[in-house]
């Protein structure tokens, strides 16, 4: 005895169907932007603020293409591809704010999510841990000593948070950024004070 399909599951075929359809669109528009979040960062490594600058915007324009389909699937919007997105989009614009002021703060509003904004933040210390280093080859030591002051006051943040799985992961990342920028400055005091010691002679 065959029994009849329900109409119903025609309906839901094709809504499942749509709905994966947008989400492999989705993962692929994220990754993109993952991408071209990544390049701004080595862009600006590059001294190449212009070309960052314009990476980023490309970022900006996949990601809104992601959102158009967050009217109608809004649990999208918690699609890991798209998360891994924002957190390296969040990491550009937080390294670029600390080249061009020194300082961190707000960015845009899609990476102001807590969990966002604290993952980018914990990698921005990696990024300017590697700017340090171009400025201890270039000669610029204070850049090194203003690094340092910038990662100690992320870290400070952090512990105040008492953070978790994944969080707690990027924290400890943060920490070892800032022990390498320890290990930094002491080599060069242990240089410079070799220095003077021989000049003296």
């Amino acid at each position: 005895m065959k029994i009849k399909r329900p109409a119903l599951f025609s309906q839901i075929k094709k809504q499942y169907q749509t709905r994966s359809q947008a989400r492999r669109e989705n993962i692929g528009k994220a990754n993109d932007a993952l991408s071209k979040s990544k390049r701004a960062i080595f862009a600006l490594h590059r001294n190449d603020p212009a070309g960052a600058a314009k990476l980023i915007k490309e970022a900006v324009q996949l990601f809104v293409v992601c959102e158009k389909k967050f009217i109608k699937f809004p649990n999208l919007i918690h699609e890991g591809a798209y998360r891994a997105a924002l957190e390296e989009y969040a990491e550009a614009l937080l390294f670029d704010q600390y080249l061009k002021k020194g300082s961190i703060g707000k960015i845009d509003k899609r990476a102001m999510a807590p969990d966002i904004y604290l993952a980018g933040l914990s990698d921005t210390t990696g990024e300017i841990v590697r700017y340090a280093i171009r400025e201890v080859t270039s000669g610029n030591f204070d850049q090194v000593k203003k690094a340092k002051a910038a990662v100690e006051m992320i870290i400070e943040f952090l512990l105040d948070l008492d953070l978790t799985g994944y969080q707690r992961t990027k924290f400890d990342q943060a920490k070892k950024n800032l022990r390498r920028l320890e290990e930094i400055i002491y080599d060069i005091s242990i240089r410079s004070t070799a220095s003077m010691d021989f000049s003296s002679r």
